[in-house]
């Protein structure tokens, strides 16, 4: 069975809000979400909204296409997670 892959975010609608992507069992503090896309992405957030189709990450469908589309920028995959420690994807 897969697990499930999401960002997890306290208020959920558009960005500046701190992420925590949650993937192979195990939280990954991400940081501020304008400052990870900016920073660790080394891209503007409307790229992401276009890449996702949406900045409404109130929806589980929504938070799960911006995990993936994370996992999939990074080339992360299960074994990396495993290997990774919680902060080494956060950017502050």
């Amino acid at each position: 069975m897969k697990k499930p892959i999401i960002i997890s975010t306290p208020n959920a609608y558009g960005f500046g809000h701190d992420w925590t992507l949650v993937a192979e069992g195990k939280s990954f503090y991400l940081g501020q979400d304008v400052k990870f896309v900016r920073r660790a992405m080394c891209c503007e957030p409307q790229h992401v909204v276009n890449a996702i189709g949406t900045n409404d990450l109130s929806k589980p469908t929504s938070r799960r296409k911006l995990a993936q589309f994370i996992l999939d920028y990074f080339s992360l995959t299960p074994a990396k997670l495993r290997d990774l420690q919680p902060w080494e994807l956060c950017c502050q």
